[in-house]
């Protein structure tokens, strides 16, 4: 690459505002590499992280939790029945609320880096990527992204448990909090750090150009929620994800929801939106483990490994749940083809007894389960 000499003096200009900067403000010193980045990409007009990595494939390399998601990983155990008095101690609460604003502010937009500041690395886990060149010139590049810690019950820490003197911005009751999706922190809205994009977009590592982008909703319910084509009771299932895609400017290229729950077929289609008919497939019958309504024999069939695929998995019916997440983390032929998961896993644990009872297992499990599934490259989360 060669830049010409206006070019370089420009260049020469923001490392001398770069140096500046370092003595005469606070900046964090982890922030350079980022901020030079950006420079070089304004004034050179040629290092677009973008461009340069057009022609490489991307792969997963490997999963780093945070030092909060760490210390109750090792502690969950102990803490099984007392999640809501730690997440009540001034520590928990103070990055309980740093998180939620922080993902409540990225879920408005799509991130395009690059990230300049690591105040959150304390806080939030990351995903790492490699790209892959078969360009010699091309050195191999280490990419991280965020995503939401595994903390506390596994879902929006503000949520279910009881807190007083909160700020305002992040407080929520009633049936908001059981239902809440604040903690969810999906690819498209996770800074990363070590690339840039020029526009707005998916990531390479998640979604290539010309592939598409498919959501499986295995317990999908009504669009609604109830049985009103004009009334919401919640933004449940494919209703949240096609109101987040439509906030920023996304939109799914193939829908395929699952349910066992017999709807007449009106009543099903008048709720749905009239741009994602053509795209929506309705199996009004349950999954199975084998047979034809095996939703990763659809997926296979569907999808390919540059697609950005979302699978939500929620049928209330543990056996059946267990063993279709257990045939994703045996088969690298349908983990290999999901970006993003969510699942509700049931367990006993005291603050849930009253919405899930007693059913097997504990906390520990989910935790184990879903530190799995991120460890093989997808971005788990778990839905309320």
């Amino acid at each position: 690459m060669q830049f010409s000499n206006s070019r370089i003096n420009r260049v020469c200009i923001g490392i001398a505002m770069i140096f500046y900067i370092s003595i005469t403000s606070k900046v964090n010193h982890g922030s350079y590499s980022g901020i030079f980045s950006i420079i070089i990409n304004t004034y050179s007009g040629s290092m677009n992280t973008t461009n340069l990595f057009d022609n490489c494939s991307w792969e997963f390399d490997h999963y780093s939790p945070s030092a909060w998601e760490h210390f109750w990983y090792n502690n969950i155990t102990y803490l099984q029945n007392k999640v809501c008095s730690k997440l009540n101690e001034y520590d928990q609460l103070n990055k309980s609320i740093r998180s939620l604003e922080y993902i409540k502010d990225l879920q408005k937009r799509i991130f395009s880096g690059p990230l300049l500041s690591n105040k959150y690395d304390e806080l939030f886990s990351k995903m790492y990527y490699r790209s892959k060149c078969s360009n010699s010139q091309k050195s191999d590049r280490l990419v991280s992204q965020y995503i939401e810690p595994l903390i506390g019950l596994l879902r929006d820490p503000l949520s279910i448990c009881s807190y007083s003197n909160i700020p305002a911005s992040v407080a929520v009751a009633g049936y908001n909090a059981v239902q809440s999706k604040r903690f969810f922190l999906l690819g498209p809205s996770a800074p990363y750090e070590n690339f840039q994009t020029s526009t707005p977009s998916i990531a390479p590592w998640l979604h290539q150009p010309g592939s598409k982008k498919v959501l499986f909703d295995i317990g999908c319910s009504l669009f609604n929620g109830v049985d009103n084509p004009v009334k919401v009771s919640s933004t449940i299932g494919i209703r949240w994800f096609y109101e987040y895609f439509g906030l920023n400017s996304l939109s799914f290229d193939r829908i395929v929801a699952f349910e066992a729950i017999p709807y007449p077929p009106k009543k099903y289609w008048q709720q749905i939106p009239d741009d994602i008919i053509g795209i929506l497939t309705f199996i009004n019958i349950g999954v199975e483990v084998t047979g034809k309504t095996n939703p990763w024999g659809i997926l296979k069939s569907i999808a390919k490994p540059n697609d950005y695929v979302i699978i939500k998995l929620d049928i209330d019916t543990a056996p059946l749940e267990n063993a279709l997440v257990q045939q994703i983390l045996n088969d690298s032929s349908i983990s290999s083809l999901i970006d993003e998961m969510f699942f509700e896993m049931h367990v006993t644990i005291n603050e849930m007894r009253r919405f899930w009872g007693t059913p097997p297992g504990e906390l520990k499990d989910t935790y184990i389960l879903f530190t799995k599934l991120r460890q093989l490259g997808i971005r788990m989360h778990s839905w309320p």
